[in-house]
């Protein structure tokens, strides 16, 4: 047997959704989170390539470990 789908009205509280459009809500990031959210491919000539691949071996990190490592760095300045 088919059942009849009811619909509930409820009366939205207006005042809340006035009050709340002045409000910017910014969720805090965390950065230890899951890297499933963006990939970058990034195209480099042999030079920035090799610079690259030194910095990494120096730093005992992988080609992105080095990339995030600068962009934090960067961010503090």
């Amino acid at each position: 047997m088919i059942k009849k789908r009811e619909i509930t009205k409820t009366a939205p509280d207006i005042e809340a959704f006035i009050n709340g459009a002045n409000e910017q809500t910014t969720p805090k990031l965390d950065p230890k989170a899951s890297r499933k959210f963006k990939t970058h491919t990034i195209p480099m000539n042999e030079y920035e390539y090799r610079l690259l691949t030194e910095l990494a071996e120096k730093y005992g990190q992988t080609h992105n470990g080095i990339i995030r490592f600068a962009l934090k760095k960067l961010k503090e300045e």
